[in-house]
């Protein structure tokens, strides 16, 4: 059985909640700076699922996509911590 983090399909549904969440946000009219956890949770999905369809012609650039992810989350947790602290 493959890693649940290593499938496509786990990185879209990922992707596509990040999307609901942004929609959500955008309807209930939170101020400006609430978005900047969104904006580190999307690239975070993003850069995953790009590195995981790179990952078959290049690893170097797979491997660099996902630190960038891994980046963006730790990133994504900081921002969560803010707008908590700052609310």
């Amino acid at each position: 059985m493959r890693n649940l983090l290593k499938t496509k399909a786990a990185a879209w549904g990922g992707l596509v909640l990040i999307l609901v969440w942004l929609v959500y946000m955008a309807f209930v009219q939170m101020p400006w700076w609430s978005f900047i956890s969104v904006f580190f949770a999307f690239m975070m999905v993003f850069c995953h699922l790009a590195a995981l369809y790179l990952n078959n012609t290049s690893n170097a650039a797979s491997r660099k996509l996902d630190l960038v992810a891994l980046v963006m989350g730790m990133l994504f947790i900081v921002a969560i911590i803010v707008e908590a602290v700052f609310a």
